[in-house]
């Protein structure tokens, strides 16, 4: 959503804006940009309420002190500065402002932690673009919860063959990277398609087996299992 449309919706979502934490504002639930875009239409929204807001503005006198006995509508304390409302409404887009700002910076934050120290090569290209280096791809099912339980697949177990120079560790500090990478980008990465590693909620771990390595890439989401899988049958597709 652009920042212009965006700003509409921010004052037309007052029900949204008056609970105690900012509704769409969790890391996971865009990208870091748009965290950021989100943020900026959040203090725009908090700048024209903050400037409708005169703190010396009250209701007519003989309104407050006869309103009762003239049938108008009685002037309680909380309602005497007619422009008080425009004070809350800029107190609670600034408090949207600030929650977006957060989880864009948590993405950020987790990127650069879970990235520092790999190659350039490594961070802009998902293993998975490996495929050459990729033996086998199977579902990977999930453990049943009782004796009667269905089988459900839980998503994909790719394996890749031994190749010089990697180890468990340095496989599984590249799929973390892609995790962390594709969250900061609200999972919405066209040109990776093909990488199980981009949907949301997605964890990825990585297994020595046989001197093969084998990359559990799971998601109790049912549909993100199946496009995990869907994803990981292509890296092998004939």
């Amino acid at each position: 959503m652009h920042a212009s449309k965006l700003l509409v919706a921010l004052f037309a979502s007052g029900v949204a804006v008056a609970c105690a934490s900012t509704p769409g504002a969790e890391p996971h639930d865009a990208s870091a940009a748009h965290h950021d875009d989100m943020a900026k239409a959040a203090d725009r929204a908090a700048s024209a309420h903050a400037a409708k807001y005169d703190p010396n503005a009250h209701d007519d006198v003989e309104r407050c002190l006869y309103g009762g006995v003239s049938g108008a509508p009685a002037c309680f304390t909380s309602t005497r500065n007619p422009t008080a409302e425009h004070r809350v409404d800029a107190d609670k887009y600034r408090r949207m402002a600030a929650d977006h700002r957060a989880a864009s910076q948590a993405l950020r934050d987790a990127e650069a932690r879970a990235c520092v120290g790999l190659a350039d090569r490594d961070r802009d290209m998902s293993p998975f673009a490996h495929r050459e280096d990729i033996a086998n791809v199977e579902p990977l099912p999930a453990s049943a919860s009782g004796p009667r339980s269905a089988p459900r697949v839980e998503g994909a177990l790719i394996t890749f063959r031994a190749i010089p120079g990697m180890t468990t560790a340095w496989l599984q500090r590249i799929v973390d990277c892609h995790v962390a990478w594709n969250a900061a980008l609200g999972h919405d990465v066209p040109e990776m398609a093909f990488c199980p590693l981009v949907p949301n909620h997605v964890t990825a771990t990585v297994t020595e087996v046989s001197g093969s390595f084998a990359v559990a890439v799971r998601s109790d989401d049912p549909a993100t299992s199946q496009e995990i899988l869907k994803r990981a049958q292509t890296l092998v597709a004939k």
